[in-house]
């Protein structure tokens, strides 16, 4: 697409701008030349009426053509943005799934084991987790999604290469191999999909939408920018031994923490000691902020 709407407002008319780009975008030149050439060879001033349609067309192509990129910045509209894109996209993910994980007691039964309750929370919980690490800088290590991804992948070669190999024995019906095998390429087409978008997001800055997922009187109180109160590491992470993913920023009192990708999850953790409710990403070409409370972007 050549642009989109920020959000769905529920709003089903469409702006004006919008059919201004299309029809100024619209096609030309093939449907006009096609027709008066159509035209019938005894018809009086056909070599005119060919010429005219010509002119018309190279002068619609070089006018409108030209100047599409100037009326689209005029208008406001914007492009395709991967990493705003994503950005909200894993606040969606984030509420949605931090309201599964709310619901989950009432949809637990008793004779549901406590390993199943527990493996379906962190795969729950795991989801946003890797949408948030595609916004982080590439860095020197890997973050735990991207390690799973490369792992994950080259254990379905290993298993696919053992499946056809029971495949050449004969000892089991096609269709049941077929169906294994078809598992395997949903699954790494799924893992291959999430790797190339994740390459499209390392070069893009990643800043606050426009247009805000929500009222939120945290973030309309609370500063853009801090300094950290310290070396701007993640101090609890030296302390404890743990490993960094990403770099968080409380914007009441600078404290530095690890997003929830990293095994300490200090930045939250400093958000349930302090009910400072507003962070900021702490990465570099990162200006988003997230506010811990209402769970809104800003």
């Amino acid at each position: 697409m050549l642009f989109h709407r920020d959000r769905d407002t529920g709003d089903s008319t469409v702006p004006w701008s919008y059919a201004l780009i299309i029809g100024w975008a619209g096609l030309r030149g093939v449907v006009t030349l096609a027709a008066a050439f159509l035209i019938p060879e005894g018809v009086p001033f056909r070599e005119t009426l060919i010429f005219a349609a010509m002119i018309v067309t190279a002068g619609t192509l070089l006018l409108q053509g030209l100047t599409l990129p100037v009326l689209v910045r005029a208008l406001g509209l914007r492009g395709p943005d991967a990493r705003s894109d994503a950005l909200q996209a894993a606040t969606v993910l984030q509420t949605s799934s931090n309201a599964a994980i709310a619901h989950l007691g009432e949809i637990v039964g008793p004779n549901d084991a406590t390993e199943t309750v527990q493996l379906l929370r962190d795969r729950i919980a795991a989801r946003p987790n890797a949408m948030w690490e595609k916004l982080g800088r590439p860095g020197d290590e890997e973050t735990p999604a991207e390690e799973y991804r490369r792992l994950r992948l080259k254990t379905i070669d290993i298993e696919r290469n053992e499946v056809l190999k029971i495949r050449s024995s004969g000892t089991v019906d096609h269709d049941i191999i077929e169906e294994v095998l078809g598992s395997f390429d949903i699954e790494e087409s799924m893992l291959t999909l999430a790797t190339e978008r994740s390459d499209r997001l390392e070069n893009e800055t990643v800043a606050t939408p426009a247009v805000p997922a929500g009222p939120c009187g945290h973030l309309d109180h609370a500063p853009a920018s801090i300094a950290p109160n310290g070396p701007g590491i993640c101090e609890d992470c030296v302390r404890e031994g743990t490993r960094t993913v990403h770099l968080r920023i409380c914007l009441h009192c600078g404290n530095v923490g690890c997003c929830n990708s990293s095994v300490g999850r200090h930045a939250e953790r400093h958000f349930t000691l302090t009910h400072h409710p507003v962070m900021r990403s702490f990465e570099p070409g990162e200006s988003w902020r997230w506010c811990y409370v209402d769970e809104r972007i800003g």
